[in-house]
């Protein structure tokens, strides 16, 4: 039997602040299939026009649903590399309709032509071992079978080319691996919300 090992990764930016809303993912030479259900389906609301969650991770051929909460229409489209689609404005009567199959490994940007603000980034992965990165800027992965692994970090303001940066480390049989990393951010250029004091218009 195989003691348990784990990593523990925390980020931080160039002032010392963590960074949330980070994916941690760990490669390896051997493919790793997903045993989970989490990782193979994925839902994202659309809530008080918003996308809920903003980050989520899927494994190469996971799909995902954009179910709407909300009592207005909405539109999900992406035109990423990774995945391009496009919906048509559907209200909540119209939720089982959409869903989306994810078969090349990327970040897939999602967004909605009706409420500019609306943005969200589905990261369909290679493995099964990824994690995202908490308020504190920790993601955490336990039960990893021990080797050599490529560690990979995204964010969607990382200042680095495809918004990503990687490292080797070695994960060893009954031993945490902790990881501190800090990155340098972009500035946050996504549109600001317009107000509203009608939550039935579309603004």
């Amino acid at each position: 039997m195989v003691s348990a090992q784990e990593i523990v990764l925390r980020l931080l930016d160039a002032d010392g602040a963590p960074v949330p809303g980070a994916v941690m993912e760990l490669l390896s030479g051997s493919s790793v299939a997903s045993t989970s259900t989490g990782l193979r389906e994925a839902r994202i609301d659309q809530l008080d026009k918003e996308f809920v969650p903003t980050v989520t991770t899927i494994v190469v051929g996971g799909s995902a649903s954009f179910p709407n909460s909300d009592d207005i229409l909405h539109h999900v489209y992406s035109f990423s590399g990774a995945k391009t689609f496009d919906t048509p404005l559907y209200g909540s009567d119209a939720n089982s309709q959409y869903r989306e199959m994810f078969e090349v490994p990327g970040v897939v940007e999602i967004g909605c032509n009706i409420h500019d603000w609306m943005l969200a980034y589905i990261y369909v992965g290679e493995s099964d071992l990824m994690a995202i990165s908490d308020d504190v800027g920790v993601a955490g992965l336990t039960n990893i079978p021990p080797g050599q692994y490529r560690l990979r970090v995204w964010h969607s303001r990382l200042d680095a080319p495809q918004n990503s940066v990687e490292q080797d480390i070695v994960i060893e049989a009954g031993r945490t691996e902790e990881v501190e990393l800090t990155v340098e951010l972009a500035r946050d250029r996504r549109v600001r919300r317009a107000p509203s004091a009608n939550r039935k218009r579309y603004r």
